[in-house]
């Protein structure tokens, strides 16, 4: 592979950057880092603990390697961000290894590319959850865990070991069910018996639960030790047989609380436009899979589709079977299917005809059409911007696109090129212009910076309605009260900032309470984009009214 090819990683990861510098979005990602602000000041790195009450949802490396990051940095969104972008170049590193082990050179830079310049990964890099790092450990798991199946080398265990164990830290035990689909459907295929029934893979249990442990003894002096305590309304008898089956395959069997409306198609669609701009590429190459699987009956003697087949393909059946879905449930197995993608892509450059080839360049030029197309829409139509550098940089984007469209050298330029420039652009777009303007209806995140700036946080309270936002920006966990009247008595004394919605704002209009300030704001949940929220024309309905009034209560 050609090293001028490696410059695209350049623009990837300024795209990157410039996320990172981005306000956090409601509710998970503001809600993590509010956990982790309240971790570093509470000292306490066991149990975890939301606005003071038990929190069981997720395990605590997120929380672990921001609340570091606030100590080392000072508490910001760079920071924040900072310690999940690393681990996201540590899952394309290792996506880039892996596929050079499988298939080549040019086969892992393909899959590094892919993996980095799919819409998923630019998403996790700015809307920072705990995917980023799942997926990651996830990868390098599998990666280390192969090289100890093929090479037998004790370290490579023990580094698959804590890879599962981080990925297991991160999200449960979906770190520990996708290396062992990837490597076991792989073994059991190649009918490698000796590899598979090797007494080492013992090993890895063992190890995974040494690095756990200091996370299931806090679990158990947090919840088992004394049983009973309410999470979501339901009271728990085992934080660790929640942390270890309820909360990941409860969600499948039904005994987990979380459930919704959602098909067992979602993750279909959900994938299509995820994985952008390379989805029919995947398509395409996981067809072929399947029939090169079927067509062996299963018995692959050579080869290695099956260890990415197997990771992909049975843990994203088991995602569509869950009674709840949200998207980035799937972008764990992401890395294997850059690595499927990759394989055809190279065995397209290298034994492909010039007219497939020439199939695949226009294929590719309608995805990028479609990817600048919603790009301008979105910073044209939906939410217009005049910067002149903002629209010099997007239409060198264009420009270059069809440039290599038309003027390539090689089946990489006319097919690859244009595609990753078109995704980069479009992030480019979001993270400079869309990202930015949305965060204006965040109005949580508004409120708390125009309080923290007037060095009044420590007078700022909500009235009926929590928001993380609220605790991110002021940077302390921020009193919510049910009543006026609670709030006034508390405060009693004090002239006071309070965020509320419009039932708050109309009580404290008829309370009477002097009022030396009313800013008014106009707030949407930004997560859950609605096209009638993008279109102007019906923006409108969609907002709510959101409340900073400043009250004399002395």
């Amino acid at each position: 592979m050609k090293n001028k090819y490696y410059i695209l990683f350049i623009p990837i990861g300024l795209v990157y950057l410039i996320g990172m510098f981005n306000d956090v979005m409601e509710v998970d990602a503001s809600q993590y880092a509010a956990m982790s602000r309240e971790m570093l000041q509470s000292g306490n790195y066991l149990q975890l603990y939301d606005r003071g009450q038990n929190y069981l949802d997720k395990p605590p490396l997120l929380f672990w390697v921001s609340a570091l990051s606030y100590k080392l940095f000072g508490i910001s969104n760079f920071a924040y961000k900072l310690p999940s972008v690393l681990f996201s170049l540590l899952g394309i590193l290792a996506t880039f290894c892996l596929g050079k082990r499988l298939y080549g050179v040019k086969a892992g830079f393909y899959a590094a590319l892919i993996l980095a310049s799919c819409q998923a990964w630019f998403m996790m890099n700015q809307d920072i959850r705990t995917d980023t790092i799942l997926a990651a450990c996830t990868i390098f798991a599998i990666w280390q865990l192969f090289l100890f199946m093929d090479e037998q080398k004790f370290i490579h265990l023990i580094s698959g070991s804590i890879g599962v164990a981080g990925a297991m830290l991160t999200k449960g035990p979906i770190g520990l069910m996708v290396p062992a689909l990837s490597i076991g459907f792989y073994l059991l295929v190649k009918r490698d018996w000796k590899n598979l029934f090797n007494w080492k893979w013992l090993l890895v249990p063992v190890m995974v639960a040494i690095c756990i442990s200091p996370f299931l003894y806090g679990l158990y002096q947090q919840y088992d030790s004394q049983p009973g305590k309410l999470i979501q309304g339901e009271p728990i008898k085992s934080g660790i047989k929640f942390y270890l089956w309820t909360q990941s395959f409860g969600r499948i069997t039904g005994e987990s609380v979380w459930k919704d409306d959602t098909t067992q198609l979602f993750f279909t669609h959900t994938f299509l436009w995820a994985f952008l701009p390379w989805c029919v590429l995947f398509v395409v190459a996981l067809w072929r899979d399947t029939i090169q699987l079927l067509k062996t009956r299963m018995h692959l003697v050579n080869g290695y589709t099956a260890l990415t087949w197997g990771g992909f393909v049975f843990p994203f059946i088991a995602f569509s079977l869950s009674h709840y879905k949200l998207p980035h449930y799937i972008f764990v197995i992401f890395p294997l299917a850059a690595i499927m993608s990759a394989n055809f892509l190279d065995c397209l450059m290298e034994n492909g005809t010039t007219l497939w080839q020439n199939r695949w360049k226009w294929a590719q030029a309608f995805v990028a059409l479609i990817v600048f197309t919603l790009g301008i829409l979105l910073c044209t139509w939906a939410f217009p911007t005049q910067h002149f550098l903002f629209w010099i940089t997007t239409l060198i984007g264009i420009a270059a696109s069809i440039y290599f469209i038309w003027k390539g050298t090689s089946a990489f330029d006319k097919i690859v090129i244009p595609s990753a420039i078109a995704i980069i652009t479009l992030n480019f777009m979001l993270n400079t212009h869309f990202y930015p303007t949305l965060f204006r209806y965040t109005t949580s995140n508004q409120a708390a910076k125009f309080v923290k700036a007037q060095s009044q946080q420590e007078n700022f309270y909500a009235l009926n309605h929590i928001s993380y936002g609220l605790d991110v920006y002021s940077q302390r966990t921020t009193p919510n009260f049910d009543t006026l009247r609670t709030l006034l008595e508390r405060t009693k004394g004090n002239v006071i900032w309070v965020y509320t919605h419009e039932k708050g704002h109309q009580e404290i209009l008829k309370s009477g309470m002097p009022v030396l300030e009313n800013k008014k704001m106009e707030h949407f949940h930004i997560s859950t984009l609605s096209m009638l929220f993008i279109n102007p024309a019906t923006r409108k309905k969609e907002i709510e009214n959101r409340y900073l009034i400043k009250l004399d209560n002395r």
